[in-house]
């Protein structure tokens, strides 16, 4: 498995809420490769039929109530979807629902070799359909470049100001360093009723440049007007979606901060101790991963980022920037989304802390939705949930994966929020993982269900009594409770009258006396004792 994503818009009146997850990979790149496909899983809220199955004289009572009415009487369905990426391997997948959504699909942006394909996954299906009219739809695809090939994707809706209109943009992370937006719209003369296949369109917007090996991580800023990007070069940086303008740059390290740095390595073939001049087998500096990258706040002037080598701790950096006012103009792309006379922007960035966040190297990172939890995976195969406010793992799941993670989704909606098919469950889970050893779990930081399972009846517990059984025992119980009462007067009287008697000595030696103390002088008198009357026989 080398990609995974998760998605899970909440319901609105105008769309039912749907949590949809999906995962890719396969057997390799060849003619021989085997299960290269991308896989939907999808869980949808809809309303039960009996909402619907309004008469035409009733059609005039409006959408809201159709809607309150269908949110009582909602119901999920499950299905699966598969999606065939022939010969080539799938590296990186993203899905998104846009809010305008007319086509009711949630959108899957896959990257296939130096191509991104644009999937449409209808979300209800219609009655008596059959399983082809659910399967994907291939909306639109597009060529990154030639030997470019595509890592990671992701996607943003911007509002345009001067068009006055809102624009859908997919950032692409390539193999060679290079980041290339791309903008979905529809073609001319298409309308929103029809445009399900061929019309709509991807538009390369710009490239931007500054990269120098493969792009791990990608993410757009809140207001859609920048990217981030974290690569295998030890570097994340920001670059501008309207020039492709490089804004700032940030250099990770992987060194204990509170330590001293580590010394520089000079390559110097005249001096080097191997027998060789081939600088692949001289001493070089550790390379450096930049895992992960996100932003930490709607503002986007929090920044974290998790860097680590191929062996050692890997290290969490938080980043503040600000923005300085720096040149004017520059180049661009032709997408529309900016113009080239704008004011161009450079980023100040600085280094706020850099604490340990795993012993071993990571290699998958997600962050929630709400910038608390940071999902990490280990080449160990372990999963951490760590906490970004205390600095600290919350939960660590060890060695859960026999291979190295992959792949790792966090949890799109908040944890308060339940995602459909949650509440039969009773469980939020907050991360889901993937690995090449052909496995995925899902994570919680629960620790048991919300639901409570049902108990079977215990021994200690008696069986529900029969009529005939309760009528006897009203019966007996008053008489049973005087008796009770009887016995415990005869107790009270045997510790006054025959207290001697009853003594550890005395009964030990002399047995019999205790017991006619007890029946002649406590239970039953003689008829020659004062005071004793018999009723006449």
């Amino acid at each position: 498995v080398s990609g995974l994503t998760g998605r899970a818009p909440p319901a609105t009146p105008k769309n039912d809420g749907v949590s949809f997850t999906a995962y890719c990979g396969g057997g390799g790149s060849a003619k021989t490769g085997v299960g290269n496909k991308i896989v939907c899983d999808l869980i949808a809220q809809q309303a039960a039929p009996s909402s619907f199955n309004n008469d035409d004289n009733n059609n005039n009572d409006g959408s809201e109530e159709l809607f309150e009415r269908s949110n009582h009487t909602t119901a999920t369905a499950r299905r699966t979807v598969e999606i065939s990426t022939g010969e080539a391997l799938c590296f990186g997948i993203h899905a998104f629902r846009p809010y305008d959504d007319t086509l009711q699909m949630i959108r899957l942006v896959a990257c296939v070799g130096d191509e991104i394909l644009l999937y449409g996954i209808p979300i209800h299906l219609v009655a008596n359909s059959n399983e082809k009219e659910g399967a994907a739809i291939l909306l639109a695809k597009a060529n990154v470049g030639s030997g470019y090939g595509a890592n990671v994707a992701t996607y943003t809706a911007m509002f345009h100001v001067q068009q006055n209109q809102l624009q859908h943009l997919i950032a692409v992370g390539c193999e060679n360093g290079h980041l290339v937006v791309f903008r979905i719209h529809q073609s001319e003369g298409s309308n929103a009723a029809s445009a399900s296949s061929s019309l709509v369109e991807l538009t390369k917007i710009t490239e931007c440049k500054g990269h120098t090996k493969a792009i791990c991580a990608i993410q757009f800023h809140p207001r859609g007007h920048e990217v981030l990007s974290s690569a295998k070069d030890g570097t994340a940086r920001i670059f501008s979606v309207a020039t492709g303008h490089e804004l700032g740059t940030m250099k990770c390290e992987v060194h204990d901060p509170n330590g001293p740095p580590p010394a520089a390595i000079a390559i110097d073939p005249s001096k080097s101790t191997i027998k060789t001049k081939d600088p692949r087998m001289m001493k070089r500096a550790p390379q450096i991963l930049v895992r992960g990258c996100a932003y930490g706040d709607l503002e986007g002037k929090t920044i974290y980022t998790i860097a680590s080598g191929k062996r050692g701790a890997a290290y969490l950096t938080k980043w503040k920037s600000t923005t300085l006012v720096s040149l004017k103009g520059g180049g661009g792309g032709d997408g529309g989304v900016g113009k080239n006379n704008e004011q161009q922007q450079q980023l100040n960035i600085r280094q706020e802390y850099r604490v340990q966040c795993s012993p071993v190297p990571i290699s998958a990172t997600s962050l929630s939705s709400d910038c608390t939890i940071f999902a990490l995976g280990s080449v160990e195969g372990s999963i951490l949930l760590y906490n970004l406010e205390t600095k600290s793992v919350l939960k660590e799941f060890k060695e859960v994966h026999d291979l190295p993670v992959t792949c790792l989704a966090s949890r799109p909606i908040p944890n308060a929020l339940m995602l459909p098919g949650e509440l039969e469950g009773g469980v939020n889970f907050d991360a889901v993982s993937a690995s090449a050893d052909n496995r995925m779990g899902r994570w919680t930081l629960q620790r048991k269900s919300r639901i409570k399972p049902v108990r079977a009846a215990s021994s200690s517990y008696s069986r529900k009594k029969g009529p005939v059984e309760q009528f006897v025992w009203n019966m007996l119980r008053i008489p049973l409770l005087l008796l009770l009462a009887l016995v415990m007067v005869a107790i009270r009287d045997v510790t006054i009258v025959c207290r001697e008697e009853f003594g550890m000595p005395a009964v030990l030696l002399d047995v019999g006396a205790a017991g006619h103390c007890l029946y002649r002088e406590v239970l039953w008198a003689e008829d020659t004792r004062p005071g004793i009357k018999f009723v006449p026989v």
